[in-house]
């Protein structure tokens, strides 16, 4: 099997782009122009002429990397995917998710292939779901609150539009939270197990800034997630969204908890204003039902192996104080 992962240096992208190879597929990786080469994938993993550099509205060079790659699926990952961020960059953010994703569509059916293709998007396509509503099901209404949110209500749609023209097998997810090895601390678990493994190595004050802790998420391991974007593009049904979540909700305050607790130093918890979003649902939860029976997807990490493997990644990843 034949697989183009787009956006294959972002965080889901890495893993992504390791678990299709390790299970046997040819993969070949879009990432952006400027990228390290030497820093992203082994030979054994992405062979040189099937790593591609492309900006998203680049379609002529879009086209060509299709061609050269003649994937039998498309994992399109790359996108603007900073929510809090797209309040402030809204045209970069819909340029990139909106005519980016039409571009990765566009230039597949451009070369006459019929691949697979699974557009990621959001669980923030959802909008604002009272607590007595949740956990959130695929056929809940989308009211999305940020451009972010739109670009992917909008790239769906856009997928849609493809499939009800018979013109290519689309499939799309909504991702809730997800965390593991090599997040960026941009990311609540990321930035406290950072702030946590510099505490040990005595590079900051013993003191964690922390936003709302009592906020409950829906966290999947990334590892975990890229299981469940190949499990919908192998078994799921072309024109349909898959939610892809753990279905279990768990407090910023217990990830913080569970973090400080692999440690043994001695940390204080202060509250910084600036982490405080204007936007912070209390709950967040997602129905994994579809994902579980029709693409039997199960869950592989705990939460505690996870947040464990994210702290054992930034003690590598922190210099010595």
């Amino acid at each position: 099997m034949r697989a183009l992962v787009t956006g294959a240096s972002g965080f889901v992208g890495r893993h992504l782009v390791h678990h299709l190879s390790e299970g046997g597929a040819e993969v070949a990786a879009l990432v952006p122009p400027g990228e390290s080469r030497e820093r992203l994938f082994p030979e054994t993993v992405v062979k040189r002429e099937a790593l591609f550099e492309c900006d998203l509205l680049d379609a002529d060079r879009l086209v060509s990397a299709v061609r050269s790659a003649k994937p039998d699926a498309v994992y399109h990952l790359a996108a603007f995917s900073n929510p809090q961020g797209s309040l402030s960059q809204a045209r970069l953010t819909l340029e990139t998710n909106i005519l980016g994703t039409e571009n990765v569509l566009q230039a597949v059916r451009a070369t006459g292939l019929k691949p697979r293709v699974l557009l990621v998007g959001s669980a923030q396509q959802y909008g604002d779901v009272s607590e007595s509503e949740q956990p959130i099901r695929e056929d809940r209404a989308q009211r999305p609150l940020t451009p972010y949110a739109v670009s992917k209500a909008a790239q769906e749609l856009l997928g849609q539009s493809y499939f009800l023209s018979g013109e290519l097998p689309v499939l799309s997810t909504r991702s809730f939270n997800h965390t593991g090895p090599g997040q960026s601390d941009a990311y609540v678990c990321s930035s406290f197990a950072r702030q946590v493994a510099e505490v040990e190595k005595g590079k900051v004050e013993p003191c964690i800034l922390v936003g709302n802790l009592a906020a409950r998420r829906d966290f999947t391991d990334v590892r975990d997630v890229a299981a469940a974007y190949t499990a919908i593009v192998e078994r799921g049904t072309p024109g349909r969204a898959y939610n892809v979540a753990s279905g279990e909700a768990v407090s910023i305050d217990h990830i913080l908890r569970t973090l400080v607790s692999l440690s043994d130093a001695n940390i204080e918890v202060r509250v910084d204003p600036k982490r405080q979003h204007h936007i912070d649902a209390p709950l967040i939860v997602g129905d994994v039902s579809r994902l579980r029976e029709e693409c039997r997807w199960e869950r592989s990490y705990s939460l505690e192996q996870t947040l464990g493997d994210l702290l054992n990644d930034w003690r590598h990843r922190a210099p010595p104080g």
